[in-house]
């Protein structure tokens, strides 16, 4: 009889270890992405090995836990790698960056997200940390490259914000194909040197988003509204944009606009195309950029732009493909537009290299990798 209860013991015992398990999932997973890149800039033709092209390289875990009632719990924290010299990317964190104050100084752990939450099929989730805006997730799904290559929309994307850091994200159920996802930045003004004083809600911003998807059409509106840390000055930024599947063929439109004030009033329109061939996809787009005011005054400084984008790629399996694209800027009179892929990554992409490029300049960059999802 002892030894009955203590198989019984033993058997419920294993019986529980077993449920705990299969409601807790935890997964590791991730994206190894290279690429050989060659820009032609207004310094020369520049060659680069890069890391990122069509998707970041990163690595990261992700979990749920089934809370009962239709309740779970989720958590993700994702790193960043630049495979060309096993640097972090989105690694620094600094307390001087007028739209995005924060209370560190440090360096970032898992640099690209970093969130917890709670949620249901019927009540929607809710998260806090460090993510993709909706902005972000909602024009990347509309771009013909999907926010990739050097052919990609982020390069006309006016009045992008690609993450909140000190974020609160909410995204309700689906409703007849609708869905309205939500995000606030707060600003940590009162822990942060830059934004103090009368600027005590600097750094705040707020981003929502309406989404239908249902059979061909996938359609979205996202108004995102940022405040400067260290003035206050108020930033708007609209986008609207839709992919229609013919099946054979699939097209794509997308309009930026963003203004503050009276000192940059940039709007810009794309179409392009997705044209599947087995395992292969074919993209283009072309895209202008409007600048309506100049920097300085309120008057139109016709510093507009036209951009044009190839690329294709092909599939071996599910998770490993090749890929190629195209990508390059007519610049008018004085404007400054530069190329960059779905890590933000490539040569002269930042502020201070800016001041290299010589205004009007026509830039182009080509790039050639391979991409693996585990």
């Amino acid at each position: 009889m002892q030894l009955n209860k203590k198989l019984l013991a033993a058997s419920v015992g294993a019986l529980f270890a077993s449920v705990a398990q299969a409601q807790t999932s935890v997964t590791l997973y991730g994206i190894a992405d290279g690429d050989i890149r060659v820009d032609h800039t207004s310094i020369g033709t520049l060659k680069s090995v890069g890391s990122g092209g069509e998707s970041g390289s990163r690595w990261g875990i992700r979990g749920t836990e089934d809370l009962g009632g239709g309740l779970r719990a989720m958590f993700i924290f994702e790193q960043g790698i630049d495979l060309s010299d096993n640097s972090s990317p989105q690694g620094n964190v600094g307390g001087t960056t007028p739209n995005s104050p924060v209370s560190s100084s440090g360096s970032r752990l898992f640099s690209r997200t970093a969130v917890v939450g709670i949620g249901s099929a019927a009540a929607g989730e809710l998260r806090v940390g460090r993510a993709y805006t909706p902005l972000y997730i909602a024009w990347s799904a509309i771009d013909p490259m999907g926010g990739g290559l050097v052919g990609q929309a982020q390069n006309y994307a006016v009045g992008n914000v690609t993450r909140f850091d000190n974020g609160i994200y909410y995204d309700t159920p689906k409703f007849y194909g609708f869905q309205v996802t939500a995000a606030y930045r707060l600003g940590e003004s009162s822990t942060n040197s830059v934004a103090s004083g009368s600027t005590k809600n600097g750094g705040n911003a707020g981003n929502a988003v309406l989404t239908y998807a249902a059979g061909p059409v996938l359609a979205s509106y996202s108004f995102l509204s940022t405040k400067n840390a260290l003035d206050n000055n108020t930033t708007r930024s609209q986008f609207a944009g839709a992919v229609y599947d013919l099946k054979v063929v699939k097209l794509h439109g997308l309009f930026f606009d963003t203004k503050n004030g009276t000192t940059t009033r940039l709007r810009s329109y794309g179409l392009g195309v997705t044209v599947p061939i087995q395992s292969f996809n074919l993209f283009a787009q072309v895209a202008r950029i409007d600048n309506r005011y100049s920097q300085n005054n309120s008057t139109l400084s016709g510093d507009d732009a036209t951009f044009f984008g190839l690329g294709a790629n092909y599939s071996f399996s599910k998770r490993t493909d090749i890929y190629t694209s195209w990508g390059k800027f007519k610049n008018k009179n004085n404007a400054v537009n530069v190329l960059t892929d779905a890590s933000n990554a490539g040569l002269f992409t930042t502020t201070g290299a800016l001041a290299n490029i010589t205004p009007g300049f026509d830039p182009y960059s080509a790039q050639i990798g391979i991409r693996h999802k585990f």
